[in-house]
């Protein structure tokens, strides 16, 4: 992030600057005391467990250069008033007040949102490493893709930015409207729709709804999935026409085919293109990223340098290879790309072992059980030499594994210890394993302990 003064923050926040001293330049923003880097500017936000307020004093011992904070937190907190505040109604309004303001400077901007149930991380990262070929890119960093992460994103754009490349993600009702509050792209892509914030957004149909919006009434460029069964209903429900993406659909793509591990060899316009991504989904990610590059002007060349040099997200089908072989997809875990997974390990030839070691998937609501139900009937379809089930709702697929006669592999647990032992012990030199589960189930941790076998 190119350092900006307290001055100019606290003109695009809408308030008002307590400090004597001269202005102090912030080269990063926080929202989490946790996080905290020298330099930093400190949004105290009001959160449903925390008070960002209460945390000021904190921030400042850790390095904040200042801190935004609300008319009435001041009156009666006790905050370091020596110290740079930036004095507002609401916190959370005027960093997303600061972003809208910020990127008003930038008009010669080229503006790409991506927003989907699936896919938007990883297609964010295919189409940039294109752009890059182009010009300079500013995206989402890592996930900050929602009404509080994609404000402290779209701060980071500055003179030198060519494409603005950032994530849109929903959760809940009308949040899109938020977003594009902040962010209106010339291009939308919206990746897959499928079973993800269940919870809150109630149906597939919902979201396809929500979702939709990115396109927005002054949108030049819409791009949709040519499978995706909720694309035409987001046509009719935006009264747009898209461009679909996807093979057979994205221009240019003479031929593909699988190379295991390795992911895939693509013709492209007579050129070939290794893409080191496992996986059909990611397949379609990169048909994504073509379609998308190609509406902003890119050039075979750039497309297949591009891709050429796009490496698997950390935790997102990232394939790390050993005496172990793992498939790190921690990450994230939606009904649909759990699936997926489970088909690609499947159907994947191999010599040695194949182990699955899956964590519950979360913000399912009503739809839980059932969708773990139905995990387990997939994964009875493949012959897995060994299966770990994790978390409270992974208890479902347990049963229904039972049900099924097929549990004698399977070791199910509530107890990270318990899994990590059993893990750790039982895995072997030869074995291809999956770890993939919802972020709240921190998969990640099991990693280390099986690549240092």
């Amino acid at each position: 992030m190119k350092p900006l003064s307290t001055t100019y923050m606290a003109h695009l926040c809408g308030g008002f600057l307590l400090h004597k001293g001269p202005p102090c330049l912030i080269d990063s923003i926080a929202v989490d005391s946790r996080t905290i880097k020298p330099g930093a500017l400190f949004f105290a936000l009001a959160g449903e467990h925390a008070n960002g307020h209460d945390f000021v004093k904190d921030a400042f011992a850790k390095g904040a250069v200042a801190a935004v904070v609300s008319k009435k937190e001041l009156q009666r907190g006790s905050f370091p008033t020596q110290k740079p505040l930036i004095v507002v109604d609401d916190p959370l309004a005027a960093l997303q007040r600061a972003a809208t303001n910020h990127v008003q400077r930038f008009s010669q901007l080229k503006k790409i949102g991506i927003s989907g149930s699936m896919g938007k991380t990883t297609t964010k990262e295919m189409l940039s490493s294109i752009l890059e070929q182009m010009g300079t890119v500013t995206k989402t960093p890592g996930n900050y893709n929602s009404t509080i992460g994609l404000p402290i994103s779209l701060l980071h754009i500055d003179e030198t930015t060519e494409f603005g490349l950032f994530e849109m993600g929903i959760d809940r009702p009308n949040e899109m409207e938020s977003l594009l509050s902040m962010w209106q792209p010339q291009v939308g892509i919206i990746t897959r729709i499928g079973a993800a914030h269940l919870k809150t957004l109630g149906s597939e149909k919902h979201i396809a709804q929500e979702k939709g919006k990115l396109f927005h009434p002054s949108i030049k460029t819409a791009l949709l999935s040519n499978t995706d069964r909720w694309s035409a209903y987001i046509e009719r429900k935006q009264g747009i026409e898209a461009l679909r993406f996807g093979l057979g659909a994205t221009k240019g793509i003479d031929s593909y085919h699988h190379l295991g591990l390795d992911g895939w060899l693509i013709g492209y316009k007579g050129e070939h293109i290794h893409l080191k991504a496992i996986g059909e989904h990611n397949l379609h990610n990169a048909c994504a990223a073509i379609t998308a590059a190609q509406q902003l002007g890119a050039s075979v060349s750039a497309i297949c340098e591009g891709l050429e040099q796009f490496r698997a997200v950390q935790g997102r089908s990232n394939v790390v290879q050993g005496d172990i072989t793992l498939i790190e997809d921690w990450y994230n875990a939606s009904y649909d790309s759990t699936l997926s997974i489970i088909d690609y390990v499947g159907a994947l030839p191999w010599k040695g072992r194949k182990v699955a070691v899956l964590g519950s998937m979360k913000e399912l609501g009503s739809h839980s059980e059932q969708a773990h139900r139905l995990v387990a009937r997939r994964l009875s379809s493949y012959r897995l030499d060994a299966l770990y089930l994790y978390g409270q709702e992974m208890a479902s697929a347990k049963e229904e594994l039972m049900r099924l006669g097929l549990d004698r592999t399977c070791f199910y647990t509530t107890d990270s210890e318990q899994l990590s032992h059993m893990v750790s012990t039982q895995s072997r030199k030869g074995d291809l394993v999956l770890i993939k589960g919802s972020r709240a189930m921190q998969m990640e941790q099991l990693v280390p302990l099986v690549s240092t076998l």
